[in-house]
């Protein structure tokens, strides 16, 4: 069978713009933060009709604390082809009501047509170019792929906690993993992204009356403030790594020594290398604390470990950027501080690409917008780069 161009495609994805936009704007329309179970379930029954739509079978994982997990899955053309995972989210960080009070709206936005609503660029309009970038290549007898598989989990805002093991199961049976988060602009992909962690600096000291015998209390928090400073002095010393001391507590009562008191610290990595020195340097600086009559640890970890730029992702790279160049653009792999499930599948040794989804900008924020005027380009890109993983293979 023969490739096509993939600039052949962006004519096709424009006859499908008036009904992707009449699904995303019925998609942005229900608010689905992640802890929104409801919301992420009726989110999750309309892309599960849409799927059926385009010839996909379904199925839920179901959940208790979070929406329902949905995978769907359609075999191609090609029994020796290769098989690819595509990974979306479709839980929000934004509260019940957001999208009452702002609804799905097309606007123009410094002269471009953009759209506008909660999660519509982080990730609802990524979750349906990968639906319909891969319909576009079954239209046209082009899915030469053995099987596609999409999970949208509801979890990814708070770290995948309960998506996270079938995620990584349903890797494990890919050969390539797509990840359609948003991209910056019409010409780029995402290669690489800092693992992310939650650490805790715990003191603990003794208690005493504050008035009549502070002498005998030990006082947790003045422990503390000396390492918090030392802890942030980390930030920036070691390449690729970040440190934030973002939440501090101690105390119960004011007239009282508070006897235990304990900062948390957002912690970011390039790469294992740097996890390894960041972590050793917070020890050391718990293990030099001086502070009479008490006590200090650190303790802590990566919820998600550095998605790296890889020769085995690179190959992912190429065919994008060669996918690109049919498209008159020049492909930059950018790399990004923020997680995502990228970090989940590349951890694990399977070939990850990242920012396949829209491009736009302002996500988390309530002005976050999706430029549309590229967005079948976009689209475009995707399925050129599902084709050609599709025709090459990843060995």
């Amino acid at each position: 069978m023969q490739t096509i161009n993939t600039r052949q495609f962006v004519p096709l994805a424009e006859q499908h713009m008036e009904r992707y936009l009449a699904d995303l704007q019925a998609i942005v329309n229900i608010d689905s933060g992640t802890y929104n179970r409801a919301g992420n379930n009726q989110v999750a029954a309309y892309l599960r009709e849409r799927f059926h739509d385009f010839g996909f079978t379904t199925r839920v994982d179901p959940q208790q604390e979070y929406g329902d997990h949905l995978v769907a899955a359609r075999d191609g053309r090609n029994e020796k082809g290769a098989r690819i995972l595509l990974i979306g989210h479709i839980d929000t960080v934004f509260p019940d009501g957001e999208a009452e009070r702002r609804p799905f709206t097309i606007t123009e936005r410094d002269g471009k047509r953009v759209a506008l609503g909660p999660g519509v660029l982080d990730m609802k309009s990524g979750v349906l170019m990968g639906m319909y970038g891969v319909q576009l290549l079954r239209t046209i007898n082009q899915d030469t792929y053995r099987n596609v598989t999409f999970i949208c989990n509801t979890d990814e805002e708070i770290g995948s906690p309960s998506s996270k093991p079938l995620i990584q199961q349903l890797a494990r049976q890919a050969d390539a993993v797509i990840v359609l988060e948003p991209g910056r602009a019409v010409g780029t992909v995402v290669s690489s992204r800092r693992g992310s962690g939650l650490y805790r600096v715990e003191v603990h000291g003794r208690s005493a009356h504050a008035g009549v015998e502070p002498q005998k209390g030990r006082n947790a928090i003045h422990a503390l403030s000396y390492l918090v400073q030392a802890m942030q002095e980390l930030h920036g010393t070691i390449p690729g790594t970040s440190l934030c001391v973002t939440t501090i507590h101690g105390g119960e009562r004011s007239n009282v020594v508070p006897d235990y008191a304990y900062c948390e610290m957002d912690v970011r990595a390039s790469d294992r290398d740097g996890l390894k020195a960041i972590e050793a340097a917070m020890q050391r600086v718990v293990s030099q604390a001086n502070f009479e009559g008490t006590t200090a640890t650190v303790s802590g970890s990566m919820r998600c470990m550095p998605f790296e730029r890889s020769p085995r992702n690179a190959r992912l790279v190429f065919y994008a950027k060669e996918a690109g160049k049919e498209l008159d653009l020049k492909i930059e792999d950018l790399g990004s501080g923020g997680a995502s499930d990228a970090n989940n599948t590349s951890a694990i040794d399977i070939p990850t690409i990242d920012g396949l989804g829209a491009g736009g900008g302002l996500a988390h924020n309530p002005d976050e917008y999706v430029e549309l005027d590229y967005l079948p380009t976009r689209i475009a890109l995707l399925s050129g780069l599902v084709q050609k993983i599709s025709d090459k293979g990843m060995r």
